[in-house]
C-alpha cells in the first residue's frame, strides 16, 4: 500500500519494447531486462509483504474499538489486492508492453490515491494514512524531476485539504476546530514541500550522474576503440586482428568454412625513410592503408601488423585462387594509387596462405609469412600464394 513505489527505485525507466517475452530478445539486452525483472519482482514481493504488515496495524486498531471491522477488512482487502495486482503483472511480464516498464506512475498515482480513500472511510485513523502519503511520496523522489514534483505537490496538498475538510467532523483525536483543521493541514503542506525540495536536489544530483555516467561510457567506449585501432593509419592493430583470427579458426574448425590470411610488406620502406624523412614515411604508410582498404570486401579485415608490414583476413574464401585475385587487386591498387605530391609511390609483396584442417593460428600465419618471404625473394610486388 505505501510502498508499492519501492520496485521503481531499483529499477529505472527503460524505452518502449515490442510485447514479447525477454526470452526472444537479444542476449546482453535479454540478460539485462531478465536482470531488472528480478529486481522488479523482488521489490514488488516485498511491497506485498508491507500492505499485509500495514493491514496488520489496521487489525490492531479495530481489535482496540478504534474502527469498524468491516471498513478495516475493506482497505485491507484494496491494499493488498493492488500490490498482489502490481506482482501479478511483474510476474507475467506484461509490464514490459509499456514505456514506463518500472510502473512508477501507477504505482504511484495507486498508492496516494488509495490513502486518500482510506481517509475518508477511516476518518478517526487519519494519521496512519498522512504518514503513508508522506513515505510514498519520498520513493517519488527516484524517479519524479522538478516539475513533476512540484505538480504532485499541488495536487497531493489539494487532496489532502479536501479530504480533511471533508471527514472533519469525524476526527477522533485533536479536537477539531476550524482553525486547528487548518494548522493540521498546513503543517502537512509545509512537510510535504521539504520534501519536494530535498526531492527536486535529488533529482537534479540524479541529473549529474547520469550524465557522468554517459561521459564514462563514452569514454570507456573511445579507450575500448582505441585498444583495437592503430593510432598512425587508423586501421585495426595487430591485437584486434590476432582476436578476429582467433575467431575466424574456431568457426571454420565447426563448419568447415575456409578463409585466407595474407601478409603485405612495402617493398624498400627503409629507403623511404632515409631518403624523405620519417614523416613521409608515415604518409606512406597512411596512404598505403587508403588505397588497400578501398577495394576491399566488407567482410575482409584490413590490419597493421607491424611496421610496414599489414595483414589481410579474407572471409569466407573457399579456394587460394581466390584469395590470390583478391590479393592481386590489393597489390594493384596500391601499385596504381595517386600519391600525393612529394610522396615516392611504393608497392607491396604479398604471402597469401589459406586454412587447412589441421592449421593452428601460429602455423597459417608461419605459411603466409613464409609466401611474403617467396615474393620477396623473387622480385617484390608480387603475390605468392603458399602451396
Amino acid at each position: 500500500m505505501t510502498i508499492d513505489t519501492l520496485p521503481a527505485m531499483l529499477a529505472p525507466p527503460a524505452g518502449r519494447r515490442p510485447a514479447c517475452s525477454i526470452r526472444r530478445m537479444g542476449g546482453a539486452e535479454s540478460e539485462r531486462v531478465a536482470k531488472l525483472q528480478r529486481i522488479r519482482l523482488r521489490m514488488t514481493g516485498l511491497s506485498v509483504v508491507n500492505t499485509v504488515v500495514e493491514s496488520v496495524i489496521l487489525a490492531l486498531f479495530a481489535l482496540q474499538g478504534e474502527a469498524p471491522w468491516p471498513r478495516v477488512l475493506a482497505c485491507a482487502a484494496v491494499a493488498v489486492g493492488s500490490s498482489l495486482g502490481f506482482y501479478v503483472v511483474v510476474r507475467r511480464g506484461w509490464n514490459l508492453r509499456w514505456s514506463d516498464a518500472t510502473l512508477l506512475l501507477a504505482q504511484f498515482n495507486a498508492g496516494i490515491a488509495m490513502q486518500l480513500a482510506f481517509m475518508l472511510v477511516l476518518p478517526q485513523l487519519w494519521f496512519v494514512f498522512v504518514l503513508a502519503i508522506l513515505v510514498t511520496y519520498v520513493f517519488g523522489m527516484v524517479s519524479f524531476d522538478s516539475r513533476r514534483f512540484t505538480l504532485a505537490w499541488l495536487l497531493i496538498g489539494a487532496a489532502v485539504g479536501v479530504a480533511f475538510w471533508l471527514v472533519r467532523d469525524r476526527f477522533a483525536y485533536p479536537a477539531v476546530t476550524p482553525a486547528t483543521l487548518f494548522v493540521l493541514w498546513l503543517t502537512f503542506v509545509v512537510a510535504l514541500r521539504q520534501l519536494t525540495t530535498i526531492g527536486v536536489q535529488f533529482s537534479a544530483l540524479r541529473a549529474q550522474l547520469s550524465e557522468k555516467n554517459r561521459q564514462l561510457s563514452q569514454s570507456v567506449a573511445r579507450i575500448e576503440e582505441l585498444a583495437r585501432i592503430d593510432e598512425l593509419t587508423g586501421v585495426l592493430n595487430r591485437r584486434a586482428f590476432m582476436e578476429a583470427l582467433d575467431d575466424e579458426m574456431r568457426r571454420a574448425q565447426r563448419s568447415a568454412q575456409r578463409f585466407s590470411v595474407a601478409l603485405l610488406d612495402i617493398d624498400h620502406f627503409k629507403a623511404v625513410n632515409d631518403r624523405h624523412g620519417h614523416q613521409a614515411g608515415d604518409e606512406v604508410l597512411r596512404q598505403t592503408c587508403q588505397a588497400a582498404r578501398a577495394c576491399l570486401r566488407s567482410t575482409d579485415r584490413f590490419a597493421r601488423y607491424g611496421g610496414e608490414e599489414f595483414v589481410l583476413l579474407l572471409t569466407p574464401l573457399n579456394d587460394s585462387a581466390l584469395a590470390q585475385i583478391v590479393s592481386e587487386r590489393v597489390r594493384q591498387a596500391i601499385e596504381q594509387h595517386r600519391w600525393p605530391q612529394g610522396l615516392p609511390a611504393v608497392t607491396v609483396s604479398v604471402g597469401v596462405a589459406t586454412v587447412d584442417a589441421d592449421d593452428t593460428v601460429e602455423r597459417l600465419i608461419a605459411r603466409a609469412d613464409a609466401a611474403l618471404y617467396r615474393a620477396k625473394g623473387e622480385g617484390r610486388n608480387r603475390v605468392v600464394v603458399h602451396a
